[in-house]
């Protein structure tokens, strides 16, 4: 039977927060990895079959225990039933003649709000990681290159048909393991699959594959010829196939057929995900594993999830909790069976979830409403080709270029009007020069070049001391100059100050700054002021030389 168990210890402590009793049948856990005592421990009640039949209002179930479903009446079950399937129909007449609430957690719909509560993807995930297990010990050869004093050994070459969640976990584990994987969809997923380092297979047909609610369509005969030529091509190439495709309610789709199989090499693996629709491979026989004649071993275990129980167990269990939670509300444990029945007595008003799991109440069968249609995927944009760039016309650019030169010398011939020579000629040599050096900054270096600029705009220190000089002792506009010189002089030192804290942060480990030999020409300007009076105009005109030389010198790091 099957190995897993409906809910774990750790989810079942969880729901005791809630405000859940819990019982769990002794020893159903036994084969998953927990035993009764861990369930004691989560706060759970452990008691036989009959007094969890007796005691529970809600009840869970790997499988629909049908010979206790008169023992229910009026319970409702939560359990893996798949309703569109012959057996699982069965089962929802029996539950409804029975009079229990059957809720069947795999006709969960497709939808973002579902996700966390859907066991197909749960339990999905883990029979696409058990079938790279299951393949790597009957294939019994490396997966990843291998170059040794014994021989040199070339990857393995594994090949993943359907890439839903099954398939793209199946590419995940195959690639951890070393294998070069490729992969094929009817859809087209191929960023997805290149995104987990597959290579993806194109068959040469256009045909769109996306079914009702995310799951694939079947395809057209046209499709499935092309198809079979294609992977005939890539089959004889490979050590390891895996298929996951299948529809519900259909028998699953046939991708490999017995003469591609023929073609294949001595000591290949299938492992055929969809043996319970009838298998993607034409010779899978469920729930067995044997060998072709030419060498082929083909796998078609049916519990692919049940084989790693635990860990099957524990992603179920949780989406039990996550389905409580998202009937519950914020009423949480009081609120599961009223707001249960409240989603149904709405009608197309109500929770599609909980429209959409319900099979029967009250001994009546409640119709599943028609899937939603998925998000529909983005095409994908053709890059439009850049237009070839218009040769340039000389003539053209020659006139706009004579043009602005003459603008340019009318406008400062404008400023002259007026005005001294000698301001004229150092105003229009100033702005050139500051215009060059500002432009020929470091892009990385323009945090600092605002801290040089701030402290360049001290020079009003200048014109303080020259009002303080000759002004009153008295006059406003002496302590006005004296204002002036106050707050220019922190412009010129937190200019600076900031200036340094920034070009520390490209210093490397072990550099040595000797910036502070810089120093010394400044006191020999200081020196002469006091000294030589008539050299006072020459020290003010080499001091702003070295204000646009110190904007000059960001131009890259070494200077700077």
């Amino acid at each position: 039977g099957d190995q897993r168990v409906s809910m774990v210890p750790a989810v079942a402590e969880a729901l005791h927060k809630d405000g859940y009793l819990v019982c769990v049948e002794s020893s159903a856990g036994l084969y998953a990895g927990f035993t009764d005592a861990a369930y004691e421990k989560a706060g759970c009640s452990v008691v036989p079959r009959a007094e969890v039949l007796r005691t529970a209002q809600v009840l869970f179930a790997i499988e629909a225990p049908v010979r206790d479903l008169p023992a229910m009446r009026g319970k409702v079950l939560i359990s893996w039933v798949g309703r569109l399937l012959d057996n699982g129909k069965q089962v929802v007449e029996q539950a409804t003649a029975a009079g229990v609430t059957l809720i069947d957690v795999t006709a969960v719909p497709r939808i973002t709000i579902a996700q966390k509560l859907d066991v197909l993807s749960s339990q999905a995930k883990v029979a696409g990681h058990r079938a790279v297990v299951e393949a790597t010990y009957a294939f019994g050869r490396f997966h990843t290159a291998e170059m040794t004093a014994a021989g040199k050994y070339p990857p393995s070459q594994t090949f993943v048909l359907g890439c839903g969640v099954a398939g793209l976990a199946a590419i995940g584990s195959s690639k951890a393991f070393g294998s070069v994987v490729r992969a094929w969809d009817v859809r087209d997923v191929s960023d997805q699959c290149h995104s987990m380092g597959a290579k993806w297979v194109s068959v040469d047909f256009k045909e769109d594959g996306a079914g009702q609610g995310g799951y694939a369509k079947e395809s057209s005969d046209a499709f499935k010829k092309a198809q079979q030529e294609t992977f005939r091509k890539v089959l004889a190439e490979t050590d390891i196939v895996i298929t996951t495709a299948s529809i519900p309610g259909r028998p699953s789709p046939l991708l490999i057929t017995k003469e591609a199989v023929a073609g294949m090499k001595p000591g290949s693996v299938i492992v055929d995900l969809a043996a319970v629709g009838g298998g993607n491979c034409e010779l899978t026989k469920l729930n067995e594993a044997y060998t072709t004649p030419n060498g082929i071993k083909i796998i078609g275990y049916a519990d692919l999830p049940a084989r790693m129980a635990e860990q099957a167990s524990a992603m179920y269990a949780q989406n039990m909790a996550n389905l409580l939670k998202h009937v519950q509300g914020k009423e949480k444990a009081a609120g599961f069976l009223p707001n249960l029945n409240k989603h149904l007595d709405d009608g197309e008003a109500g929770d599609i979830v909980s429209r959409s799991i319900v099979c029967c109440r009250n001994g009546q069968p409640v119709q599943m409403p028609p899937p939603q249609q998925p998000t529909p995927v983005k095409p994908k944009v053709t890059p439009v080709k850049a237009k070839a760039e218009a040769k340039a016309n000389p003539l053209r650019a020659a006139v706009v270029g004579s043009l602005v030169l003459t603008f340019g010398i009318a406008a400062m011939l404008g400023l002259g009007e007026g005005v001294k020579t000698s301001l004229l000629t150092t105003f229009l040599l100033a702005g050139a020069a500051g215009y060059q050096a500002v432009w020929g900054v470091a892009h990385s270096l323009h945090t600092p070049l605002m801290s040089v600029t701030n402290a360049i705009s001290g020079m009003t220190a200048v014109g303080g001391l020259l009002l303080m000089q000759r002004s009153e002792v008295s006059s406003p506009a002496r302590g006005l100059g004296m204002l002036a010189v106050g707050a220019s002089a922190v412009n010129i030192v937190g200019g600076f100050i900031v200036s340094q804290r920034m070009l520390n942060l490209f210093k490397r480990p072990g550099d040595k700054d000797f910036s502070a030999l810089m120093l010394l020409p400044g006191l020999l300007m200081i020196f002469c002021c006091f000294t030589h009076a008539e050299l006072l105009q020459p020290v003010l005109s080499v001091s702003a030389l070295l204000c646009v030389a110190a904007i000059g010198a960001l131009a890259s790091m070494q200077t700077a």
